[in-house]
């Protein structure tokens, strides 16, 4: 699946229901201090802007994010305290996923904070076009190996809602 398909995907037929996680949900509120910036990758309906005001959401399906475009492509000028990589970091090989954890990291300062939501390889959405879906198999021991590669330590990581992972990487 392209690029292009994923984003149709993502337009015409998912739905958020961030209500349902433990971890990756809108607790994560209050693991942000308020003078702290945010960059949510893949923010689909932006539905952490309300609470955020410091929040910039990017997203190559959804026009309700701030801007729409893919990590590869997201270029600020600023330097982000935090990032939400919920869900967002989940389709393609290997290398696809290393190149986008390295453009999210290029996005953040010295002293920053991934959270994350990933998907282990479940096709679970429902519907048939997830079948198509190339979902990276995210497991406990990728996000111990990618965040002491990135130069983060992996703070936790637990089983979320839904047979998701949860993990919070911090430098």
């Amino acid at each position: 699946m392209n690029q292009e398909e994923l984003n149709q995907y993502f337009r015409n037929t998912w739905n958020s229901n961030i209500t349902q996680y433990q971890y990756s949900g809108l607790q994560l509120v209050n693991k942000v201090q308020p003078n702290e910036t945010v960059l949510d990758v893949g923010c689909g309906f932006n539905e952490f802007k309300r609470h955020i005001p410091t929040l910039v959401g990017i997203d190559p399906a959804n026009d309700q994010a701030d801007f729409v475009t893919s990590i590869e492509h997201f270029r600020k000028d600023i330097k982000f305290d935090v990032a939400f990589c919920l869900g967002s970091i989940n389709f393609g090989s290997e290398e696809t996923i290393l190149n986008q954890i390295d453009c999210v990291v290029q996005c953040l300062k010295p002293s920053a904070r991934i959270y994350w939501r990933c998907n282990p390889g479940l096709k679970d959405h429902g519907n048939p076009e997830c079948e198509t879906i190339d979902f990276f198999p995210w497991t406990f021991e990728k996000h111990l190996e990618y965040s002491k590669q990135f130069g983060f330590k992996c703070q936790m990581i637990a089983w979320d809602s839904n047979d998701r992972i949860y993990s919070e990487w911090k430098r």
